[in-house]
């Protein structure tokens, strides 16, 4: 694997190692917004936290923001597969129970390694 991709996955799995961070990221799955509905969104968090977090992963790509007069309305990037936050967050919610497609998957590997 090339060192772009290594370093592409790094930084987004960093991104969501982060309490804060990943809170924000799961309110910007359901719908874009700006750091003021973002706060009022995530409790306890302070908007001067908010607001360098949404800075760092900006600065890395893994959000973007298009400004609406004064101001910015935050969203998820494109150049990342949100699909593995969403399917991690059903899996957790079904109790930790895995999904058909990685049962599935299960089932190959053990097929493949007898």
């Amino acid at each position: 694997m090339d060192v772009e991709t290594i370093k592409k996955i790094k930084q987004f799995f960093t991104a969501l190692s982060d309490e804060t961070r990943l809170k924000i990221l799961l309110e910007l799955i359901k719908s874009p917004k700006n750091v003021n509905e973002i706060h009022k969104a995530i409790p306890n968090i302070t908007l001067s936290a908010v607001s360098h977090q949404l800075k760092q992963m900006k600065d890395i790509d893994i959000i973007f923001y298009e400004r609406k007069g004064r101001e910015k309305i935050y969203s998820l990037s494109e150049k990342f597969c949100w699909c593995i936050l969403r399917d991690a967050t059903n899996h957790f919610k079904r109790g930790g129970k895995n999904c058909p497609h990685c049962i599935e998957m299960q089932k190959e590997h053990i097929k493949k390694s007898k």
